[in-house]
C-alpha cells in the first residue's frame, strides 16, 4: 500500500475486532467517516469469506 510505503515505521493492524457482513463492492465501503485516533494514518476494509460467507474486516495503518 502507498501510504505504508511513504511511512516505513508504519504497522498493520485490526481497527476492530468485528466482523461485518459484506455488501456490494468494495465502494460501499469507501469514503466512510470514522473517529480521529492519533497514530491512524488510513482504515480499509478486506474482504474475507469463511464457511458462513464472505465478510469484512477493518484493517488500519498506524504509526504507533
Amino acid at each position: 500500500m502507498e501510504i505504508q510505503q511513504q511511512h516505513p515505521g508504519s504497522r498493520l493492524f485490526r481497527y476492530s475486532s468485528g466482523k461485518y457482513q459484506w455488501h456490494g463492492s468494495a465502494s460501499h465501503y469507501t469514503g466512510q467517516d470514522v473517529a480521529e485516533i492519533s497514530g491512524v494514518l488510513a482504515v480499509y476494509a478486506v474482504r474475507r469469506s469463511d464457511n458462513n460467507g464472505p465478510y469484512t474486516c477493518l484493517m488500519c495503518i498506524t504509526t504507533n
